[in-house]
Formats: structure tokens, sequence, C-alpha cells
């Protein structure tokens, strides 16, 4: 139990000097390469973070004598397949959500053109960065760690939580934009942290949570009507009036009906895949 504790500890304290370093180095390397835009310094902070916990988690499974390959990333058949169902579901399911808010505002889609799918591949591999920086961050050897001192459901707990948590710092939300924005990503990382305990691995929750990301970021772009078609970076575009925008992110729980009933969907089409398949045999014993 003490061993356990103080590789926790031991996460906590590396995962901060990543979240540092990222945040450092990508802020360095955007002003020595004139880069400007947000999501490109974001991606890049999101990857130096990825590699650093990379390099963290190693070093702790090496203190059970355990290796990366604990965590269960997409590096075989299973895992691949495990990765692709994951995204074909939350990918699906968000383009659906897209679809009911541009359906109630009685806004059309506009395809983009070939040429949208270059920067679409492209924000696909951006949100990939800090998709699995978030997953190892909150769904790897954290939660491994988690799981060996208060058990799988208040681990699972815990982790939805301090997700919710990362999410809201920084955001300048209050009131009930605060709650909503905490409570949004809480409700994700309820599913992912399942689906990573429930699988024995990181590849279905990173699958669920990539789908999900890269349709909100690259497929389905939702804009102002009265814009510039080129200042939306997707496959189609959404055209909507300033008020039918104000409406879709309004602090109310009427514009997020859509996201929880998303997220519910995800959480049956999850439990239906891994129903048939045994419990991962828990390996924190090791600790």
């Amino acid at each position: 139990m003490i061993l356990r504790a103080r590789l926790l500890l031991g996460f906590v304290l590396g995962a901060a000097v990543a979240i540092t370093l990222g945040i450092f180095m990508a802020g360095l390397l955007s002003g020595l390469g004139g880069i400007s835009q947000p999501v490109v310094s974001m991606a890049l902070a999101s990857g130096i973070m990825a590699g650093a916990l990379l390099i963290l988690s190693a070093a702790l499974l090496r203190r059970e004598g355990a290796s990366l390959t604990t965590l269960g990333l997409p590096t075989n058949g299973l895992r691949s397949r495990e990765l692709g169902l994951g995204f074909a579901i939350s990918a699906a399911l968000f383009a659906g959500v897209a679809w009911a808010q541009s359906a109630v505002v009685g806004a059309s889609w506009h395809f983009q053109g070939v040429r949208a799918v270059a920067p679409a591949l492209v924000g696909l591999l951006l949100v990939a960065c800090m998709v699995l920086a978030e997953e190892l961050l909150f769904r790897g050897v954290g939660l491994r760690y988690l799981r060996a001192l208060c058990g799988d459901r208040a681990a699972i707990a815990l982790s939805a939580l301090l997700f919710g948590a990362y999410h809201l710092v920084g955001s300048q939300d209050w009131g009930m934009g605060a709650v909503f924005r905490f409570v949004m990503p809480a409700l994700g990382g309820l599913l992912f942290g399942w689906a990573a305990v429930r699988s024995g691995g990181l590849a279905l929750p990173i699958g669920l949570h990539l789908g999900g990301n890269w349709v909100q970021a690259s497929v389905a772009g939702f804009a102002s009507s009265t814009g510039s078609p080129e200042g939306v970076q997707a496959l189609w575009r959404i055209p909507v009036s300033a008020d039918d925008m104000q409406s879709l992110v309004a602090p109310d729980l009427i514009p997020r009906l859509p996201y929880i009933v998303a997220i519910g969907a995800a959480a049956l089409a999850t439990w239906t895949f891994l129903r048939s398949r045994p419990v991962p045999r828990d390996r924190t014993d090791a600790a």
C-alpha cells in the first residue's frame, strides 16, 4: 500500500513537470517558428506532454516489473480494433449531435470540397496529440494506482472529477457556464475511465475520446452566416445566425441534452461490445 501511494505521488509530481514542460516548450517553439494558430500550439504542447508522460509511465511501471504494454495502447490487432470501434462510435454519435443542433436552428450543411480533406486530416493528428496526452494523464498509470488504493469505482469517479476540473481551469466561465464546463467533461471522463478499466487498456477510451473531439473540431464546423467560409477549417461548414449560435452555446441544460444522450449511447454501445469479453485480470497487485 505504501509503495502504491509513493508511485501515485511520483506520477502526480512527474505529471506536473510534464505539463509545465509541454507548455514552456510549445510556447518557445511557437515563438521561434512563428506559429500563430492556438490549436497548433496546443497540439504541440500536448505532444510534448504525451512524450514526457510516456517516459514517466515507463519508469514507474518498471518499478513494478511491468512495461508500457500494460497500458493497453493500440499496438496490436486487438487494441487497434478497440481504437477503431471507439472512434467509429463516438464520431457517428457526435456527428448526430451536430445534425440535431443544425436541425433545431434550421441550418444546412455545406461540404467544403476536396480542399478541406487535408486540413481535416491534419486536424485529426492535432486532436490525437491532445487526446493521447489527456488519456495518459487521467486514465494511464495514475488511474492504475488509484484503483489499487481505493478500488475501481472510486478511482473512476475521482479521475472523472479531476478531468472535469482540468477543463474548467483557465476557461474564464462563471455560474452555470462553469457548471457545464465541468460537468460535461466529467461525464465523458466516467465513460472513458470505465472503458479503460473494463477493457484493460487505453485503446478503447482513446478511440471514444478521439472520434467525438475530431468531429467537433474538423468535421462539422458551426460558423457565423455572415463570416468568411475560409474561417472554418472543417469538412462541412454549418452557417448559423448570431442568435442561433448563442442559443447553441447557452449555459442551459437544453443545448447540452444532445451531448448527454450521445455519451449515454456511447456507454451503451461500449457495454454491448465488452459484455461478452472476460473482465481483465487486475494487475495492480504487482505494486
